[in-house]
């Protein structure tokens, strides 16, 4: 173990070496620059690859960077516009560096002891860690950056925005009180990232991923496994999911593509575009239009905004509080659930089925405007019922010999059902 700085504590002696860990309260030299003055702590400890850096601060920013070494390299520097140079020793003295060593790798502490609030001391920290190497850092407040490694990363801080690069081999965990978070890669692990204030973008996950934010907007990559996204408030936007998708706003948009689990999307208020899942679609908005393509069952709702259905490949049920609704069933296997029930405040609903569907139909316009001209049309045969002078309009009548039933509710609108 070699450094630049003064090792203030004595080293253990030989016989304890292997019973306790290696521990050094670490000084540098302290400068005199155009800002004020300042103390480099520039240390640097032999370790194995595959070990665990842990570093707790209670401010300034934290970088980490992976070189090729079997070292790791502790570099902190301190500032602080003091008068003079006793008064700045003094500040410095006051937040001193602890880093011990063991089996499992380097710790690292830093906090301070005994400053009064209104005395200025500016911290920042850069690790060097080998490529192959796990990470737990910590910081009171301020940015965190990790780059490129092969291992674990777990980041927390209290307030500040969260950087994290390709991961290998490892699962990360990070935390920021309010900032931006990005993680471009996480290879070999899972993904968990929660802010309290700011967006979050997350590049391809082979494992699990959870990312939630009080406030803003959430994008995804590629996400191997299951996947729960959540924000206060923003847009979420996803891609490629091999498991499950569990995602909530407090409003904004909704984007999911390509999932093979069931999906779940709900949003305050917002607009919901969902396509091509390999499962169940649950899809809820407070107000917004809702558009799902090449999924089944599906379930959707909104408190206005039309509906649009394509490729259904099981149950159908819709309904809005005022808008159209277009649905189209793609399948027609009695051994599966094709149940439909579409409903609207008012709008216009069109139904496309297979000609081959066994199924009952139960169709109805509520008329409060009995001056109005409005129909129920099909391509199938049904019985039509009321009118212009009633108070409702209704088709009914069995599809193929009857079956799953087809239940569709408007006002003052038309409907239509067509053979696909």
């Amino acid at each position: 173990m070699t450094h630049t700085g003064r090792i203030l504590s004595s080293v253990l002696a030989p016989a304890l070496l292997f019973a306790s860990p290696l521990f050094a309260v670490i000084q540098g030299d302290v400068d005199k620059g155009l800002s004020g003055w300042s103390e480099k702590i520039d240390h640097v400890v032999d370790v194995k690859p595959g070990g665990m850096l842990t570093l707790e601060t209670d401010q300034g920013d934290i970088e980490v960077e992976s070189w090729n070494s079997d070292q790791v390299r502790v570099v902190i520097e301190k500032s602080t516009d003091a008068n003079n140079e006793a008064a700045a020793r003094k500040l410095f003295a006051q937040y001193p560096v602890d880093i011990s060593q063991n089996g499992e790798g380097v710790s690292i502490t830093a906090e301070a002891r005994g400053l009064n609030s209104d005395e200025s001391l500016v911290i920042s920290t850069r690790i060097y860690v080998p490529r192959k190497y796990s990470v737990d850092v910590e910081t009171g407040g301020g940015g965190i950056s990790v780059e490129d490694l092969q291992g674990d990363v777990t980041a927390r801080t209290g307030g500040g925005g969260i950087k994290v690069g390709r991961i290998q081999d490892g699962s990360v965990d990070v935390r920021t009180g309010g900032g931006g978070i990005r993680i471009r890669k996480i290879q070999g692990g899972n993904g968990s990232a929660v802010t309290g204030g700011g967006g979050i973008d997350v590049g391809d996950v082979t494992g699990d991923l959870e990312v939630r934010t009080s406030g803003g907007g959430i994008s995804v990559g590629e996400v191997g496994g299951d996947l729960i996204v959540d924000t206060a408030g923003g847009g979420i936007g996803i891609k490629d999911c091999g498991g499950s998708v569990t995602v909530e706003t407090g409003g904004g948009g909704i984007t999911i593509a390509d999932a093979t689990g069931p999906v779940r999307a709900e949003t305050g208020g917002g607009g919901i575009k969902i396509n091509d899942i390999d499962g169940k679609v649950v899809a809820e908005t407070g107000g917004g239009g809702i558009g799902i393509r090449s999924a089944g069952p599906i379930e959707a709702s909104t408190g206005g905004g039309g509906i649009d259905i394509e490729d259904a490949r099981g149950y159908i049920e819709a309904s809005t509080g005022g808008g159209g609704i277009e649905a189209e069933l793609s399948i027609a296997d009695p051994n599966i659930d094709t149940h439909i029930d579409l409903s609207t405040g008012g709008g216009d609903i069109t139904l496309v089925i297979p000609g081959n569907l066994q199924a009952t139909v139960d169709a109805e316009i509520r008329l409060d405007r009995p001056k109005k001209s409005y129909e129920i049309e099909s391509d199938f045969d049904l019985e039509i019922e009321g009118g212009r002078n009633a108070d409702e309009l209704t088709a009914t009548g069995d599809i193929n010999g009857g079956g799953d039933l087809i239940r569709l509710r408007t006002t003052n609108s038309n409907i239509r059902i067509e053979r696909r």
